[in-house]
């Protein structure tokens, strides 16, 4: 069959075939000529791996007699190849492509459970169209033995909310794969299914971090009162990682005994990977004296710590803290001035951009690099103290600044990759200097990188160019 066509209400879907798709595609122009009062025309190509050049003169006939009706086409399940073809002959811009599972049959949508880049989506979209077809798949499935398959189902299964299907979910406990019972753990968590979580503490030395981590999750979702003393207990283990799956535990949990645990464990704890994880997982407690445990971070021997603590303060949002933070910009350890520098980006402080500004002649490398950094991210036209370091001698204060730029001022950004692209030593920075002009896209860039072209020495900068160009 060439084309399937099904109208519902104001929207028609034409399915184009697997064989003769020009003869599918004229059909389907024609059917969409016949109609009256659509609103929208969908075109499926689930079934066309591959188009030939001229199939796509029919397909832009579809848009002209679509706009024609005044109504919207949209182009969906798109395969890459087709996409490809799109992108070389630039057609991308002319139409509106996505995904759009509603003409697959179960089988099909299993099939594509095996493709990592759809599985996600098509089990999302099963698990909101959840029918008695699919279930009784999803359930043969189970009882198979294909682990990748296996795991969708689950977490499918646990998405649309199937308690009908607990005991065979828990079954899957005994799994010999970690991805089946991880997905179980989860599944089973949100079920609220209070039968297992004795269980799951045993998972939570489980030697694959995924599914520790999932048994994490699920225990806080089934806690009571008792729990938080019980996971504490396990963050005296010999073992490091398991003190970690703890400290998570504990932070899921969130309530005022998991923060006591975690505060004085934080005050006994030697391993920095440890240490600094409970300082992140202390930063997900709404508690008055959170903002000054991570301030006290930054004096930590750990970089890791130090890192960590940078990263809470973000997470808090501590902008009352933001006087001394700015205080460690200039501390003796350029890496607490660095992280100090992270921190007050992220929050995108623009208080903090001047005395950004004024501190950057005093600190060391690595915290300038962050300034520039943080002074793209923040709100405040700082472009004539960037534009002051452009012949800066070191390359990576260059090429920080042409980022910098962009994100602040993209016209000054082009200006100066425009300039740079030819007459900057670094062949890093010239890299750069063409992926802004390219993201740009100011007038007469086409012809500043042919010019550079001829005279580029370096190939990653000239390959980079021609890429440009040959899309263009």
């Amino acid at each position: 069959m060439g084309v399937e066509l099904t109208r519902n209400k104001d929207t028609l879907r034409v399915v184009i075939g697997a064989d003769e798709h020009v003869e599918g595609l004229n059909e389907g122009l024609a059917a969409v000529r016949a109609e009256t009062e659509i609103y929208k025309v969908i075109l499926d190509l689930k079934n066309c791996l591959f188009l030939q050049s001229k199939s796509l003169a029919t397909i832009l006939a579809f848009k002209k007699e679509v706009q024609k009706k005044k109504a919207e086409l949209l182009l969906v399940n798109v395969s890459e190849e087709v996409h490809q073809l799109f992108d070389m002959t630039n057609l991308l811009p002319l139409f509106n492509i996505s995904q759009d599972y509603t003409s697959f049959n179960a089988d099909e949508l299993l099939e594509k459970l095996f493709d990592p880049e759809e599985a996600d989506r098509v089990s999302d979209y099963i698990a909101e169209n959840y029918t008695d077809d699919i279930k009784a798949r999803l359930y043969d499935v189970l009882e198979g033995d294909d682990p990748l398959l296996k795991e969708y189902a689950v977490l499918t299964i646990g998405k649309a909310h199937d308690y009908d299907a607990t005991e065979r979910v828990r079954e899957c406990l005994d799994s010999d794969s970690g991805s089946v019972v991880r997905a179980a753990i989860l599944v089973l968590g949100w079920f609220g299914e209070l039968s297992v979580k004795e269980r799951l503490y045993e998972f939570l030395k489980s030697s694959v971090s995924d599914v520790a981590e999932a048994a994490a999750g699920s225990i806080a979702l089934l806690a009571d009162d008792s729990d938080a003393e019980k996971i504490g207990s396990l963050l005296m283990a010999g073992n490091p990682r398991l003190r970690i799956v703890a400290s998570q535990a504990l932070s899921l949990i969130n309530d005022s005994k998991s923060y006591a645990i975690l505060l004085e464990h934080l005050k006994a704890e030697k391993n920095e990977d440890v240490r600094a994880f409970t300082v992140k997982s202390l930063a997900g407690f709404n508690k008055p004296g959170v903002a000054d445990i991570l301030l006290a971070g930054f004096d930590d021997e750990s970089l890791k710590v130090r890192e960590a603590s940078a990263g809470g303060l973000v997470r808090i949002k501590a902008k009352d803290k933001v006087d001394e933070i700015l205080k460690r910009i200039t501390d003796k350890d350029s890496w607490v001035g660095y992280f100090a520098v992270k921190a007050l980006g992220e929050m995108h402080s623009e208080v903090s951009a001047e005395k950004l500004i004024s501190a950057y002649a005093a600190v060391e490398e690595n915290v300038r690099l962050a300034i520039i950094e943080a002074l793209g991210k923040i709100r405040y036209d700082s472009s004539a103290f960037l534009q002051g370091l452009v012949k800066d001698d070191n390359e990576d204060v260059r090429k920080e600044v042409l980022g910098a730029l962009m994100k602040i001022k993209p016209e000054s950004a082009a200006e100066t990759a425009a300039v740079m692209v030819a007459s900057d030593e670094s062949w890093l920075v010239r890299f750069k200097a063409v992926e802004i002009l390219d993201t740009i896209k100011p007038q007469g860039y086409k012809d500043i990188l042919r010019s550079r072209l001829t005279a580029e020495e370096n190939k990653y900068v000239r390959e980079k160019i021609q890429n440009i160009l040959e899309v263009l």
